[in-house]
Parts: C-alpha cells; sequence; structure tokens
C-alpha cells in the first residue's frame, strides 16, 4: 500500500517502526496485551499517531503488511474501527465481522478475540466502557457493523474529531495532563464533536446492524475484496467467500459483477499488482519466478502473458529496467 495519503493527527506521533516487538510494546500500554505476527506477503511497517481527548482517545494507524494479533486478555472497554483503505475481520468470542471502508466496525467486551487486517490505514477509536453506560439508557452489544447511512455520518464525525484535534494548540499541551485535568480542561469544541460521536454509537449500534436482513446487504464486497487481498499468498475459492458473506456464491459473483469485475479476476489483480511492486524494488537477487510465487500466483506458465496486458510490459523487461538504473 502506498504511502500516499496525508496522515490524519500528524501532531502527536507515537511510533514508527519495523519492529513488530516495538509495536507490541507500545501499544500494549492502552490496549489489552497481545501476541502478534505478520501474515505478508510485504515487509512489516507500522506508523501510528495518537491522540488523548477529554473521554475518548483517537488513533491513526497505517500498516503495510497483513498482521494477526490476538489479545491475551479480555477487555471491558469499546474500540470503533475506520477503514480508509483495507479491511479488517474480528472474531470476538465466536462472533465473526469485517469492517471495511463503507462499513465501520464496533468492537465492545470480549473475553477471547483476533483481530486480522489487510494493509491497511484506518482511525481508532477508543471508547471507555463507562462513556457508553453513563450515555446508554440499555447498553449497546459487544460488537457490531454500522451500515449506510449512519456509517457515512460516523464516518464524518471521527474525521472531523482528529482534524480539529490536530489543530488544537490546547489539545496539544493537554497531552501531559492527567485524564481528569484533561477532561476538564478539553476545548468545548472538541467536548462537542466528541458528544456527538458517543450519541450516534450508541443510537446505530444496534444488535440488528450486526446481521443485514437481506442476502444482498450482507454481501459486503468492500469487505470480502479486503479479505481476498489479505489472503492474496493462498488459494481461494468462490464458496469460501460465500461462506463468509453467508450468502449462495452466485449472490457473491453477482455482487462483484456490479463492480466491474468477478472474485476470482480481482484476486488476480490484487496478485499482479503485488508482484509488480516487487519487480519495481526488486532485491539483489530477486528473479520473475520468485516475485510470482511471493504474490501468490499458482500458475507461472500464464503470469508473463497477464502481466503484458495489464502493465504493457513483460515482468522481465519490468526486472530490467529497474536494475539498470
Amino acid at each position: 500500500m502506498a504511502r500516499s495519503a496525508r496522515p490524519y493527527l500528524d501532531r502527536f506521533p507515537l511510533i514508527s517502526t519495523r519492529e513488530l516487538a516495538a509495536a507490541r510494546e507500545t501499544t500494549g500500554k492502552f490496549w489489552p496485551k497481545h501476541t502478534s505476527e505478520v501474515l505478508g506477503p510485504e515487509d512489516y511497517s507500522l506508523t501510528m499517531n495518537r491522540v488523548l481527548l477529554g473521554r475518548l482517545a483517537v488513533s491513526y494507524v497505517f500498516c503495510t503488511t497483513s498482521i494477526r494479533v490476538i489479545p491475551s486478555e479480555p477487555s471491558d472497554d469499546y474500540t470503533l474501527y475506520l477503514p480508509f483503505e483495507g479491511g479488517i475481520e474480528i472474531i470476538a468470542d465466536g462472533r465473526q465481522l469485517a469492517g471495511s471502508p463503507s462499513r465501520p466496525l464496533l468492537r465492545g467486551h470480549f473475553r477471547t478475540s483476533r483481530f486480522e487486517a489487510s494493509p491497511i490505514r484506518c482511525l481508532m477509536v477508543d471508547i471507555p466502557a463507562a462513556v457508553l453506560a453513563t450515555e446508554a439508557d440499555v447498553p449497546p452489544p459487544s460488537h457490531a457493523l454500522i451500515d449506510a447511512p449512519h456509517a457515512e455520518r460516523v464516518v464524518r464525525l471521527v474525521k472531523q474529531l482528529a482534524t480539529a484535534a490536530n489543530r488544537s494548540r490546547s489539545v496539544v499541551a493537554l497531552q501531559r495532563f492527567s485524564a481528569r485535568d484533561r477532561r476538564a480542561r478539553m476545548p468545548e469544541s472538541i467536548q462537542r464533536l466528541e458528544r456527538s460521536l458517543v450519541d450516534i454509537v450508541v443510537r446505530v449500534a444496534s444488535p440488528r446492524a450486526i446481521l443485514p436482513k437481506r442476502a444482498d446487504a450482507c454481501c459486503d464486497v468492500d469487505a470480502l475484496k479486503a479479505w481476498l487481498a489479505s489472503q492474496a499468498h493462498r488459494p481461494v475459492r468462490i464458496a469460501e467467500l460465500a461462506k463468509r458473506a453467508g450468502v449462495s456464491p452466485r449472490t457473491v459473483e453477482r455482487a462483484f459483477l456490479r463492480t466491474g469485475c468477478t472474485p476470482l479476476e480481482y484476486l488476480r489483480g490484487v496478485r499482479l499488482e503485488r508482484a509488480r511492486r516487487m519487480l519495481v524494488e526488486p532485491g539483489p537477487t530477486m528473479t520473475v519466478a520468485e516475485a510470482a510465487t511471493a504474490a501468490g500466483v499458482a500458475h507461472l506458465g500464464r503470469f508473463a502473458t497477464e502481466y503484458r496486458r495489464r502493465f504493457g510490459e513483460l515482468p522481465s523487461q519490468t526486472l530490467v529496467r529497474r536494475r539498470s538504473r
């Protein structure tokens, strides 16, 4: 994933690392202790910015590779995930949810959990359970997907909150204060945005958001594409996609065709793009076959033809040109 867009919360840098252990140590100070592993195939790199507000905390996360995180302790608090690029999957206490740019995801209290993400750029909002308990007459469910049209408003509010915090000198200065003093001194404009966000989360995170009523509504193509991208290194069958979406294989195919391609065509494109990135920036001993295999290409005989059709040159030409510079 290219580091193209300007990061959110760049006045609140937390960590930028290529070391998984360093990331675990840093995030374990405010999220549950956990184990993690890189799923690849890209090299691991994490950039994270984080701001503490009056009642909430907002983090910007940019991770260049697929990753799996398994908390080793339970949590009572909530986290709202808003992917801009890529997707996430959470299995918490047996419930499976997939978040995407069109569907923010709320993870609540859990005993056991597993988190997987493709290469991702996202905002995350930590919401203490006590905050939701104070605002909600009936506590929201542990986990929920937030569907349109509410998703659009939630995304807009979180972006506004992150942008306003980043522009505020007061918020920067308040990072050194205790939680109690920070709440008391937080600018009113930030407090209003926090209240608005908590209010909409309380109202829209209902049990019916977890299981859409119609099969075609349940087939979230953005989420399936994000998951496919995270699994491009291995064979994936249409039946596996259908099982994840809870619909028939034909429904999955129809949903993808509305976006202009079949699931397998999309997966093939992901693999070709990954192979090209490796050939554009090759290691000293990288070969075409190694790049194709690392990208998940199973049929090397067709690889060169498909690569030339997509990029206008053979993969060997890309490799030679880059090394000659």
